[in-house]
């Protein structure tokens, strides 16, 4: 009995440092543990930057994942409900997330996991809302296509949080944070979302989130990788599952590589590869331009030019 409390309050310093190191404000920790929400490391991450939104220079868009399996969902919802909920009287919030058939379940499961047992609230079915004691309120909006979202659209909200947000496109996105707005003097209206390779919305996400990431050129985005790697209590079926998977789609959703995805036509294509360092073109490099009318698909047109090897380098 001894040792396991030993074990027990071993876990809990450990906890506590990396939350300390991930930069989350104490008050934001004490939110977190005291209901019984001890989130893996890179979900500290999350949790740290989502309190750096409330100043004045912080972020106001926060993504998190790439894969598959490291808990998205868990960690999003957490900091809706559990912390911003809790700390903000009378917040609005909307919670967005892909759903099938049977939306209301996906929900409560979601409900039932995070917050039963841990913080007093009420769960109005009919409306698919949640309510807490302070006033503060979650609206559970689930999405099948994008025609869903327009629904939601010119309703002011304190906070969005969209899961899968690669199944949207940019276009629909920007009319809907159009709704992210607040009379609050003590919060700033932000974003939260979860996403992976693939989808209608993968360039968008990509140059949104993934791309200032890599380049560090981050401003209002705030991007968290994760793989199913990060989450120790995944079970082994599904971690077979992934592993098992061959090709893009393998290194989509395990690795959450965006520099692939499922259909793509040159599926050699590698970051670390085909990308270099900007430099000074010669002036008798050979240099030409090709353009696509894009029947389909938008048009495109790149500029090209030919080294001293015979290497094609795409410019612009």
């Amino acid at each position: 009995m001894v040792e396991l409390e030993q074990q027990t309050n071993l876990a809990l310093e450990r906890c506590i440092q990396t939350a300390k190191s991930s930069g989350s404000p104490r008050k934001q920790v004490e939110n977190l543990l005291t209901r019984g929400y001890s989130p893996l490391p890179w979900q500290w991450k999350f949790h740290a930057i989502s309190r750096e939104a409330d100043r004045e220079n912080g972020p106001t868009k926060i993504g998190c994942g790439g894969a598959r399996g490291p808990g998205k969902s868990h960690v999003v919802f957490a900091q809706v409900v559990l912390d911003d909920c809790q700390r903000i009287p009378y917040l609005k919030a909307l919670f967005l997330r892909q759903t099938g058939v049977a939306a209301r379940e996906s929900f409560e499961d979601l409900i039932f996991r995070i917050l039963t047992g841990k913080v007093g609230y009420e769960y109005n079915r009919g409306n698919n809302t949640l309510y807490f004691p302070n006033g503060s309120r979650v609206l559970l909006g689930g999405f099948h296509d994008e025609r869903d979202i327009d629904k939601y659209i010119g309703i002011e909200y304190d906070l969005i949080a969209i899961e899968e947000l690669n199944q949207l496109e940019r276009d629909k996105v920007n009319m809907l944070l159009g709704s992210m707005r607040t009379s609050k003097p003590d919060w700033r209206p932000r974003l939260y979302c979860s996403f992976n390779p693939g989808g209608i919305g993968h360039q968008f996400v990509k140059d949104l989130f993934v791309l200032p990431h890599q380049y560090g050129l981050e401003k209002n985005t705030r991007f968290i990788p994760s793989t199913y790697k990060d989450n120790p209590y995944l079970n082994k079926e599904y971690i077979d599952y992934l592993e098992s998977l061959e090709g893009n789609l393998g290194r989509a959703w395990r690795e959450g590589n965006f520099d692939v995805f499922e259909g793509q036509y040159f599926i050699e294509w590698d970051k670390n590869q085909h990308v270099i360092a900007p430099f000074t073109i010669p002036d008798n490099w050979k240099k030409f331009r090709a353009y696509d009318h894009g029947r389909e698909n938008p048009a495109c047109c790149k500029w090209f030019a030919i080294d001293y090897d015979g290497r094609v380098h795409v410019y612009r």
